[in-house]
């Protein structure tokens, strides 16, 4: 009798190892929309377009999963691709299937350490005091000031503590001749609490300003911060990011700078509007013509509507006022000093 409970305390002991908690869940989004922008040449043409990548937010079709292997331990993945709703095809020339993640990790209480393609810390900071949460991710400036967005081969640390949200990013660049060629690190810092969120992020890497033939690996330093407060139903956003990029010469420099403010009309019914600003100095447009100093100003205002838990209806208007590279600079010269812009459509979250 004795044989036999013990007999089946092992059976029961292996049978929970060998079929340890775990679930994978399928996710993505699709968006429809269309946008409608004016003076895109020195014509002052028109144009209307359907961003087959998403307007409002950016199609995707996602894996997610976890195991719990015990002791508050968990091994974690997350695969996603990107596609174009127009034609089915991936949303990327080089045809690399997961673009948008591919990382694998483990978690525990005192954080998680996630290895692949993986956003930056840059990206996953800065998202806390965006107006529009990355929305619309074509027509705003903040995803361009994110440090590169994703990263390849990249070892991330996040750390949850309380209200503070801690990160550290090391990604490895793979070059010979030199550990840090290619490389880029970066530490980052969120605070959440009483409606407060507010962040910083420092980021270095070694990027190559050359050509793959006649490669040149030069400092390149990304300094944001920011917040956002939730007063009842309006939440008001506010950042600043800067970047240098070395040269032979000058450094280029470009800055960020954004302020908006939200408001929860009802629950499902949301206005949102922003002021971006871009500056860059002593850059390059393209290779083809040195620009000088250049300034963007856009000013946004969207709506959303949530027809449903998962499906949402939405709608922006811009204006862009332009000023010295930025309005004529390129190789096909833009010579405009003034764009608008409309938007509308719907995402469906799955």
């Amino acid at each position: 009798m004795k044989r036999s409970i013990l007999t089946a305390a092992v059976l029961a002991a292996l049978s929970s190892h060998a079929f340890a908690q775990s679930g994978v869940v399928v996710y993505g989004s699709f968006d429809g929309g269309l946008r409608h922008e004016t003076n895109i040449d020195p014509e002052g043409s028109s144009v209307t377009t359907m961003s087959s990548n998403g307007t409002f937010r950016s199609n995707r079709l996602g894996f997610r999963g976890s195991e719990d292997i015990g002791n508050g331990m968990k091994v974690n993945f997350v695969l996603e691709a990107g596609f174009n709703s127009g034609t089915g095809a991936l949303n990327n020339t080089n045809g690399v299937l997961f673009q948008r993640e591919a990382h694998v990790g483990v978690s525990g209480k005192y954080g998680a350490i996630d290895m692949g393609r993986n956003y930056t810390a840059a990206y996953r900071t800065i998202i806390a005091f965006d107006p529009f949460k990355y929305r619309y991710p074509s027509v705003t400036y903040v995803l361009s000031s994110t440090a590169g967005t994703r990263k390849d081969n990249d070892i991330q640390y996040t750390g949850r503590f309380g209200d503070w949200t801690a990160r550290a990013e090391y990604a490895l660049g793979e070059q010979p001749g030199s550990s840090d060629n290619g490389t880029t690190k970066a530490l980052g810092l969120n605070y959440s609490a009483n409606g407060l969120k507010a962040g910083a992020v420092y980021t270095k890497s070694e990027q190559n300003v050359g050509t793959a033939a006649n490669q040149n690996y030069r400092d390149f330093d990304h300094y944001a911060f920011g917040a956002s407060y939730e007063l009842g139903p309006v939440t008001f956003a506010a950042g600043h990011v800067k970047q240098e990029q070395a040269t032979t010469t000058r450094d280029n420099t470009s800055t960020w700078d954004w302020v908006g403010a939200s408001y929860q009309v009802t629950e499902r019914f949301d206005i949102t509007g922003a002021l971006y600003r871009n500056k860059a100095y002593n850059t390059k447009a393209s290779a083809a013509a040195a620009v000088g100093d250049s300034r963007k100003d856009l000013l946004m205002l969207g709506v959303t509507y949530e027809l449903s838990r998962r499906t949402t209806l939405y709608a922006e208007l811009d204006r862009t006022k332009l000023e010295g590279g930025f309005a004529t600079g390129g190789t096909t010269k833009l010579n405009q000093t003034r764009q608008r812009g409309m938007a509308a459509g719907m995402m469906h979250t799955f």
